[in-house]
């Protein structure tokens, strides 16, 4: 009679409990595996379109002196809905405007587009309000209504004799004969405006 296969491991007659978890664990991990990059790909959302978005005016970085500005542009689909700088703009077969209030200096305004169905589209532009005040041409004017103007303009004007005290006895109003700083000087709000005025030019 032959003896009894030994339960040893490393015998071939008989598995040990080691290596029969393993055989199960290999199967286990590839299953795994599996399903993970399964998931991995399933997860992934399906593109939805996005709401097409242009601006066409103003461009970006414009300087102006303006209290305001006209923003517009182009939006596709034609029923989606705009909101510059926070405000629902008109929006009539894909055009869209909106007029936005500009602060002094710097301005970021912002332009958004949503529609029912797409991803949101969003833009933005700078614009920069510039305060100076641009002097007008005033030679020649009456001095009075020459202040008047100035003053109208948020600046500080003086008035500066050109003439001597013999031409001042001429009748008559006087006149502008130049500006300083000269006409078409951008100069700060409140600057003071010298305005040389005389009989006669």
């Amino acid at each position: 009679m032959s003896a009894p296969l030994s339960a040893s491991p490393g015998t071939p007659g008989e598995r040990s409990p080691a290596a029969s978890l393993e055989g199960v664990r290999r199967p286990a991990l590839l299953l795994a595996a599996l399903v993970v990059s399964a998931c991995g790909a399933d997860a992934r959302p399906a593109t939805t379109p996005r709401v097409q978005l242009e601006l066409s005016s103003p461009g970006d970085g414009r300087q102006l002196r303006a209290a305001s500005i006209e923003v517009s542009g182009t939006v596709t689909p034609g029923g989606a809905q705009v909101r510059v700088a926070g405000a629902a703009a008109r929006v009539d077969g894909g055009s869209f405007t909106a007029t936005v209030a500009l602060q002094p200096g710097g301005n970021v305004i912002d332009v958004t587009a949503t529609a029912e169905g797409r991803r949101p589209a969003a833009d933005a532009l700078r614009v920069v309000r510039d305060m100076r005040v641009e002097l007008p041409v005033l030679a020649g004017h009456d001095g009075d209504e020459a202040l008047a103007r100035l003053k109208a303009l948020g600046l500080e004007p003086r008035e500066q004799r050109g003439d001597s005290w013999i031409d001042r006895l001429i009748p008559g109003p006087d006149e502008v004969c130049a500006l300083k700083p000269p006409a078409g000087t951008l100069v700060q709000p409140q600057s003071r405006v010298t305005l040389i005025v005389a009989r006669s030019c």
